[in-house]
């Protein structure tokens, strides 16, 4: 079978020939080691590594005030921006790392109303995002057999990235009315973006969706504050991807176990990463939802990061051989995404375990 068979397979819920293999990696690997290991910047690592899944378009949504954008200070390893939300975050140049939140204009629902509802709702798609420069890598991923999706941020995420974590986490509380008029702006706005790229680019075989629910320890929010304020429009969303019978897979990081009845309600097919820092094991959470997802992840990087060959044995084969007994459908992928720490023999190690070991 061939990739785009075995996850497809693998996302209606069925046992294919073997298990799939996908992967995340930090970006600038190469810029931070990798190139004195062998891979050099530019790396394809779907080609690289045998992994089953390609991203052909990464989708979120532009901002409405193109006014506001402008670079606030710069060094030669930083660099701080306002963007066209009027939020400033501050990121690494040359490696890669979580982006600092620095500040944000939208921090009442006045300010929402007053300058960036009506320029947001009346934005053309068309003026500010280039479909000619996805076509013809969209084209060219689906002309292999890999499994092809278009990725996205998703509401919470847009929230974060818009408001900030803390008047976000405060808003969902206290300013419902804003939050939910909010939501269903930007709701709207990506199902006009994924049927404008349906129909101008083409449809891919799935959708990943990027929607961080959760940190460490905890959910951001409670389920209650999750079904009320988020769960509507992500069934909405959803529902537009199942009208093109396009699976679903659903990224959150952190402890989201709480929400994940709301997310199977929404219609995810399968969920990554389960970061095993979090107190996630994927062999629990598959006997306990038995048959409604495909899990995918939660591989400890951890271990790997170690260096240790038998500890990283027995991670990998803990997950290969627990669910290949529990008959669930799996994707072998590290429990986040690969870090610099890891070494590249490391990596190649633990695929090597994977492809002795991925046959149902």
């Amino acid at each position: 079978m061939t990739s785009r068979e075995i996850i497809r397979e693998l996302l209606a819920k069925r046992l294919p020939d073997r298990m799939g293999l996908n992967e995340h990696f930090w970006g600038k690997l190469p810029e931070m080691g990798w190139d004195k290991q062998g891979v050099p910047p530019g790396t394809d690592y779907v080609s690289r590594f045998g992994l089953d899944i390609r991203s052909a378009a990464w989708l979120y949504l532009p901002g409405p005030r193109l006014d506001l954008w402008e670079t606030v200070a710069e060094t030669d390893e930083w660099v701080v921006r306002r963007d066209d939300w009027g939020a400033t975050h501050k990121n690494w140049k040359n490696r890669s790392g979580t982006p600092e939140h620095v500040a944000f204009m939208i921090n009442s629902p006045e300010v929402w109303y007053r300058e960036f509802r009506e320029p947001f709702r009346a934005m053309r798609l068309s003026e500010r995002i280039n479909l000619d420069q996805l076509r013809p890598k969209c084209a060219a991923a689906m002309a292999t057999d890999k499994f092809v999706t278009y990725d996205g941020l998703c509401f919470f995420e847009e929230l974060r990235r818009i408001l900030g974590d803390e008047y976000m986490l405060e808003a969902l509380l206290t300013e419902k009315e804003f939050i939910h008029d909010f939501v269903s702006a930007l709701c709207e706005k990506y199902i006009e973006y994924y049927e404008w790229m349906f129909r101008e680019v083409g449809i891919p075989d799935g959708i990943y969706i990027y929607e961080d629910l959760g940190y460490t320890r905890a959910a951001f929010c409670s389920p209650q504050c999750h079904r009320e304020m988020i769960l509507p429009y992500h069934k909405k969303l959803f529902g537009l991807f199942k009208d093109h019978r396009l699976p679903i897979i659903f990224h959150t990081c952190g402890d989201f176990r709480v929400h994940l009845p709301a997310i199977i309600e929404a219609g995810a097919d399968c969920i990554q990463a389960m970061e095993a820092k979090t107190g996630m094991n994927v062999l629990d959470l598959a006997k306990q939802y038995a048959g409604k997802l495909c899990w995918m992840g939660n591989v400890d990087v951890r271990v790997l990061e170690s260096g240790d060959r038998a500890a990283i044995a027995r991670e990998a084969l803990a997950k290969l051989n627990g669910m290949r007994a529990l008959r669930e459908p799996y994707i072998f992928m590290s429990d986040h995404s690969i870090t610099p720490a890891v070494k590249v023999a490391d990596y190649e190690y633990m695929l090597e375990l994977y492809r002795q070991n991925c046959r149902y």
